[in-house]
Parts: C-alpha cells; sequence; structure tokens
C-alpha cells in the first residue's frame, strides 16, 4: 500500500538512472528542450518524493539559467494522488530559493493532461513552437510520433508562471 503525499519525503536526486529510463521509455530520449535550448536529465538537478519503503513517487528534472527555471520532466509514478502536484510545489520551492523569478515548462501538441494540469495551477502559454519536435526528431530520431490519444506529436507549447 503506498504512503499518502504527505509522508513522502522530499530529497534531491543524484542518482538518474531511473528518470533516464522513465524518460526513455515515455519520450523516447531524456534530453528535453525547453526555450529552444536542450538539456539532458541525465546532467542537470533533479528531485523526488520517495516512499518510507524507499519506492519512488515522483521524480522532477529542472535546472535554472539567468532569473529562470527550467522544469525539464515531472513524473509521477502515481497518478491521480496528488503527488505531482506535491512535486511540482517543491520544484517551485527550490526554485525560488535558487532566485529564479519564473518558472518554464515544455510540452508536447498532444499532451493534454500536462496542459490541464499546468494551467490549473496558475501556468499560463508563452510560447508556440510550430513544426519544433520535428526539428528536434532530426537531432534525436528515437523521439516518439505519436502520442496521448494517438495524436501525432509535432509542436512545442511553452508555459511558465511567476515564482
Amino acid at each position: 500500500m503506498s504512503a499518502p503525499p504527505d509522508e513522502l519525503e522530499l530529497r534531491v536526486v543524484t542518482d538518474k538512472t531511473e528518470l533516464c529510463r522513465i524518460m526513455l521509455a515515455s519520450w523516447g530520449s531524456h534530453s528535453m528542450m525547453i526555450d529552444l535550448h536542450v538539456y539532458d536529465v541525465a546532467e542537470i538537478d533533479a528531485l523526488g518524493l520517495f516512499e518510507p519503503s524507499g519506492a519512488t513517487a515522483a521524480l522532477a528534472s529542472w535546472t535554472v539559467k539567468d532569473d529562470t527555471a527550467y522544469l525539464c520532466a515531472l513524473h509521477s509514478l502515481r497518478p491521480g494522488e496528488g503527488v505531482a502536484i506535491q512535486m511540482l510545489d517543491a520544484v517551485i520551492a527550490t526554485a525560488k530559493a535558487a532566485g529564479a523569478k519564473r518558472l518554464k515548462a515544455m510540452l508536447t501538441n498532444d499532451n493534454m493532461p500536462g496542459l490541464t494540469f499546468y494551467q490549473r495551477r496558475g501556468f499560463r502559454l508563452s510560447g508556440l513552437y510550430l513544426e519544433a519536435i520535428d526539428a528536434y526528431r532530426s537531432v534525436v530520431p528515437t523521439i516518439i510520433k505519436t502520442g496521448y490519444r494517438d495524436i501525432p506529436i509535432h509542436d512545442a507549447l511553452e508555459l511558465e508562471i511567476a515564482l
């Protein structure tokens, strides 16, 4: 049985093997493009929420450049339980503590659940990059071609929130 969200422990993730495995399985790469920069989640900061048993509940990878934090990946292994919200709140708090004034996230055009999730938490659309994923796929050909409900993936949507 899973621990309730308030019993999860937030920790810095130094071994990014599990995060990279999840990224490869869901996206086809562990590199993400945000604000037209490529970030490898294996090489940037990561946070995790863990059960008392040590099992992973959620992982997030992020970085700060100047006064902007970039959320490169957020994965909940317990969907529908509020763990993703708790993980996002932890990233926001950590980014603020690092001096960031805003947090950006990038989604593919198929990611309707993600778009809903971020907008319900105050993120606003800040950019549309037509055919960005097609261009990125020319560099990383393993990126998936279809996503949520078999929607073809071509474009990137940028969202951001003031911190």
